[in-house]
């Protein structure tokens, strides 16, 4: 049975529409319009919201190819190369994992700042952010919460030498990832299971992991009776993971201005719920990221 997806109230729907597009037309836009390569990570999430983007810009009259791509620094290093307009990442990503800031800001604004200068550097440029935050979390089975008394990431590190992990590849090396688990919580486990990121579940789902490395919005923590563990030195899951859209700053100057605010107008809708929503439509439903992304762009009035 398909999920009806959990988008924006239609109130926010015509508030979104007005404030993002009302005031522009394909009339304001001066300036012929650039083909625009999107490249997206290979998980669900990515996806989607790579696939809203792209047929919102379609929807103006734009050509827009997508590509897929492994990871954040693959993604940065071929929009620099200019092989690719534009790529959605997150705030705390761009800003440990692509400008090296072992300590980025826990609010979004000051990260959007923090980061500027920074991507200016390499040609790059970021739009709005969106609402949904994709933080870092640690979710175990029910039995290794019980057996093992986990409550936080720091209980975590004391019982993690009983513990199977299962997390993606760049997880384990991320400063933000496993290593930080490690420094600050004392977690050693006992095995690391490296899957591809769009399968960390089917470990805990085949009883050969005990946690796993989830983001906030996936639809798989409740689909698997989960329990998130608390953060209690608040360092793991210290700073925002909102989606943020990364543009390479020529497509910029020289796009017409719908560009950037058709862009912004999805990001504006891209809400936590609606996020979950979809991802529960794809990750669960087996929906196709394309349909899935057009009806929440039909009903957010933006395609």
């Amino acid at each position: 049975m398909n999920r009806k997806l959990s988008v924006t109230t239609a109130a926010a729907v015509a508030a979104i529409a007005i404030a993002g597009c009302g005031g522009s037309s394909d009339d304001d836009a001066s300036g012929a319009k650039p083909d625009i390569t999107i490249a997206s990570k290979q998980f669900p999430e990515s996806e989607i919201v790579t696939e809203a983007y792209k047929q919102a810009l379609e929807a103006k009259g734009y050509k827009v190819t997508r590509k897929d791509l492994a990871s954040s620094a693959i993604a940065m290093a071929a929009l620099e190369k200019g092989d690719i307009s534009m790529y959605p990442d997150y705030t705390t990503t761009l800003l440990t994992d692509i400008l090296g800031d072992a300590s980025p800001p826990a609010d979004v604004d000051a990260q959007v700042t923090a980061m500027k200068s920074g991507l200016a550097a390499k040609g790059v440029a970021v739009l709005n952010p969106a609402p949904f935050n994709n933080d870092n979390e640690v979710a175990c089975t029910k039995a290794a919460v019980d057996t093992y008394k986990l409550t936080n990431l720091s209980s975590l590190g004391a019982a993690s030498s009983k513990l199977t992990y299962s997390a993606n590849p760049e997880h384990t090396t991320r400063k933000d990832g496993l290593p930080l688990l490690e420094s600050a919580y004392g977690v050693k486990f006992k095995r690391v299971i490296k899957v591809a990121i769009s399968l960390r579940y089917r470990p805990i789902e085949q009883k050969q992991a005990d946690c796993v490395y989830a983001f906030g919005t996936d639809p798989q923590i409740a689909t698997n009776k989960l329990i998130v563990l608390s953060d209690d030195k608040g360092k793991f899951q210290g700073a925002p993971y909102q989606g943020i859209p990364v543009v390479a700053q020529s497509v910029l100057d020289t796009a017409p201005a719908d560009f950037a605010t058709t862009i912004n107008a999805v990001s504006a809708a891209l809400t936590s719920d609606a996020i979950r929503g979809m991802n529960a439509a794809v990750t669960l439903d087996k929906q196709d990221p394309e349909d899935v992304a057009g009806e929440f762009l039909a009903n957010a009035g933006l395609n």
